[in-house]
C-alpha cells in the first residue's frame, strides 16, 4: 500500500512562485467538502493506515479554517498516522502552531520561498521549547532541487527524450484532488490522467486496480513512457532511493 496521501483540502495560495504552476495558471479556487475528507479518512483507517496525510496539493493548507478540525478529526480517526502540514508558513502563529501540536505526531514542513528567515517563523523557534521544534522543520527554497512539474515550468528544461530512470512518487504516495479525483503523480497540474475517484471506489480498490499497478510497475522499471506526465519530467530520485527501489 501506498505510505503517504496527500489531500487537496483547498486549491487556493497566497503565493505565486516562478517555479510553481501557480506562477502563470490557477487551478479552480475551491474546498474538498467535508463529507468527501470523512469518506478518505474511513477509508484510512479501514486498512489501519500508519503513514503521512499531507493537506495539499498546490494550494496552502492553513488558508482553509477547517484544517486544524480536518487534522484533528485524522488523528482521531486514524491514531497510527502522521499528519503533515505543508506550508509557506505565512500565517502561522506560536499560539496557532501550539494547537496543532497538540494532536500527536502532526508537523509542520515549512518552506521559505523568500530565502529569510520571517519574524513569524522566527518567534516559534526562538520561543517554542525543544520538544515543540521537533514538530517544525523550515527550509529554504535555495535549498531544494526543484523539478519542470512535467513540463509546466517553462524556465526550466524539458527532456528531449524520455529519461530512462526510475522514478519513487507515484510507488508510495496516492494524491487526491478536492473533487476526489486520484491522479497518478503531484506533477498533474491539470488532472489529465485520472485513475479514480474516492466517491466511488475506495483507496485499496483504486490503489490496487489493474491500471495504477500496471503504472507502478513500469515506472519502477524507468520506463516513463508509460505517461505523458512522465515523458516531460526531469525529477531524479536520489541514488538511495534507487537503490531500494531497484531492490523492491
Amino acid at each position: 500500500m501506498f505510505r503517504s496521501v496527500e489531500l487537496e483540502v483547498n486549491s487556493m495560495c497566497n503565493r505565486k512562485c516562478s517555479y510553481c504552476p501557480n506562477v502563470s495558471t490557477q487551478r479552480p479556487a475551491g474546498y474538498m467538502t467535508e463529507s468527501l475528507f470523512q469518506k478518505i479518512i474511513a477509508d484510512l483507517a479501514e486498512v489501519n493506515f500508519d503513514g503521512n496525510v499531507a493537506y495539499h496539493f498546490y494550494g496552502e493548507p492553513l488558508l482553509d479554517k477547517r484544517l486544524l478540525g480536518f487534522v484533528e478529526y485524522t488523528v482521531r480517526h486514524v491514531p497510527g498516522c502522521r499528519p503533515l502540514i505543508y506550508s509557506n508558513g505565512d500565517f502561522l502563529t506560536l499560539d496557532l502552531f501550539r494547537e496543532y501540536i497538540k494532536w500527536g505526531r502532526t508537523k509542520f514542513l515549512i518552506t521559505q520561498h523568500d530565502n529569510r528567515m520571517p519574524p513569524n517563523l522566527q518567534a516559534i523557534l526562538t520561543e517554542a521549547s525543544a520538544e515543540e521544534r521537533d514538530h517544525i522543520e523550515v527550509r529554504f527554497a535555495n535549498d531544494i532541487d526543484m523539478m519542470n512539474r512535467s513540463g509546466l515550468i517553462k524556465t526550466m528544461n524539458v527532456p528531449i527524450e524520455p529519461l530512462h530512470v526510475p522514478c519513487d512518487a507515484p510507488l508510495a504516495t496516492m494524491v487526491i484532488t478536492m473533487s476526489g479525483n486520484v491522479v497518478l503523480c503531484c506533477n498533474d497540474y491539470f488532472e489529465t490522467e485520472v485513475i479514480g475517484n474516492v466517491a466511488t471506489y475506495s483507496l485499496r480498490e483504486i490503489w490496487c486496480s489493474e491500471p495504477f499497478e500496471r503504472f507502478r510497475s513500469a515506472l519502477s522499471k524507468g520506463d516513463r513512457t508509460a505517461s505523458k506526465l512522465c515523458a516531460s519530467c526531469d525529477s531524479v530520485p536520489s541514488q538511495s532511493t534507487l537503490r531500494r527501489i531497484v531492490a523492491q
